[in-house]
């Protein structure tokens, strides 16, 4: 993007009619970073494509007759995830003529100018990028477009999983012996039970779920909060408490934020997804080879200043016990 005073909006320091310039670059979602707020831990990769594996605990013991000889057991290694970094750049450029006007601007009869905060924010953008790509975590993860957790298959996040021990076993929310159920509260409710059964690769069950957060896009979060806030109905007064209220979830040792996931796109305004803390922190990460950072040495070439800005991270999953997703259309 070239800032020079031939368009906008480097125009606007020399425009004799503005008399107020004002940088609105806080007021828009890139100025924050969330990734965190959907259940990723950050770490540091030593290599570019680094593996993730774990290790089970053992399998459950077999029974033994007196004298006969002790049940060999094992672990079981989950399967291995490779991390795949991704590299966004930007660079903002303003020409001599922009740093010219902006000194005379100082002493000019403009009331507020904020254009020189605006090089400085050039890594906002790279925001926006690490912000896009941990929500596709979860919006595209019915699918291997962006990203895939290992297993026998490259498999999606949100799937029927092959487990080394035992059944497969899927994290899409079904409820009712509906798949893909539309957000409600007795569909949350299952969700978390389903949840709360899944087992490891030693076909050993997780330990139930207690730190919960509900990811939702901002078209749910309305009724999501109605849902995680009423304790009766929600929509009729005479049901009797519905069963993900405050006081049915407390009673049960759960606890749940709502938390929504603000670039998930419109499109995908039904789905919904449950993260359980505990558990995502050590299979959820934000792998950042560096964060968004500015070139500290402008490149100055034929009258104009470049200011770039880069990042290097990628989100990435070991495992799918943490997470189970709905696509809210009741359809498998």
């Amino acid at each position: 993007m070239l800032m020079s005073t031939q368009n906008a909006p480097g125009v606007d320091i020399v425009n004799p009619v503005i008399r107020a310039l004002y940088n609105k670059a806080l007021e828009e979602q890139s100025s924050e970073l969330y990734y965190q707020d959907l259940g990723f831990t950050e770490y540091s990769p030593d290599v570019p494509q680094e593996q993730l594996n774990g290790v089970t605990g053992p399998g459950k013991g077999a029974l033994t007759v007196e004298g006969q000889n002790f049940f060999s057991n094992t672990k079981q290694r989950e399967y291995p995830t490779t991390l795949v970094l991704h590299k966004y750049t930007s660079e903002l450029s303003w020409t001599q003529e922009d740093l010219h006007w902006l000194e005379k601007a100082n002493t000019s009869s403009k009331r507020v100018i904020d254009f020189k905060a605006m090089p400085s924010q050039a890594v906002q953008a790279l925001n926006q990028n690490i912000n896009e790509d941990h929500c596709k975590v979860f919006y595209l993860g019915f699918g291997t477009t962006f990203l895939t957790i290992g297993g026998a298959t490259n498999e999606a996040l949100y799937q029927s999983h092959t487990m080394r021990l035992g059944a497969a076993q899927s994290n899409i929310i079904t409820s009712n012996a509906v798949v893909n159920p539309p957000f409600a509260s007795q569909a949350l409710s299952d969700g978390i039970i389903q949840m709360d059964r899944f087992r490891a690769q030693n076909n050993i069950q997780e330990l139930k779920c207690r730190n919960l957060k509900l990811i939702v896009p901002k078209e749910l979060m309305p009724l999501a909060t109605q849902v995680k806030w009423s304790e009766y109905g929600p929509q009729n007064a005479n049901l009797g408490l519905q069963v993900s209220g405050p006081s049915i979830m407390s009673k049960q040792g759960y606890s749940l934020d709502v938390v929504v996931a603000h670039d998930i796109p419109t499109a995908y305004k039904a789905y919904w997804f449950l993260v359980e803390t505990n558990r995502s922190a050590k299979r959820a990460f934000s792998a950042f080879a560096w964060k968004p950072r500015l070139n500290e040495h402008p490149d100055f070439r034929k009258g104009t200043w470049f200011n770039d800005a880069d990042t290097f991270f990628g989100p990435v999953v070991q495992g799918w016990q943490h997470t189970a997703g709905s696509k809210g259309t009741s359809v498998a």
